[in-house]
Order: C-alpha cells, then structure tokens, then sequence
C-alpha cells in the first residue's frame, strides 16, 4: 500500500493574535492524542494484538 505524506509550512503574521488560541489547540491535540494512546494501549495489552480500522 502507497502511503502519501504531505507537509505544509505556512508563516504566521499576527502572532500575537492567535497565540492563546493555537495554545489551546496545541494542548487540546495533545490531550486528544494521550486519550487515543491509552485506549489503543489498554486494549493491546487485554487483547495482545490492535484490529486495524
């Protein structure tokens, strides 16, 4: 299976504008992220193997 990566880089001119909220989706993405980790981890180690979506 081909996988496709794309990255894309963008400047962010009013900073200062939008700090608090990138924080917040900063912190959201990353509490989001620990919540999908612990899940898949808890039913790997109940299970001893993840199905695939």
């Amino acid at each position: 299976m081909l996988e496709v990566h794309r990255t894309h880089r963008a400047k962010i001119r009013n900073h200062s504008q939008v700090a608090e909220s990138l924080d917040r989706h900063g912190w959201s993405a990353s509490k989001l992220w620990n919540v999908a980790n612990y899940t898949v981890s808890q039913k790997y180690f109940k299970e001893k193997h993840v199905t695939p979506i």
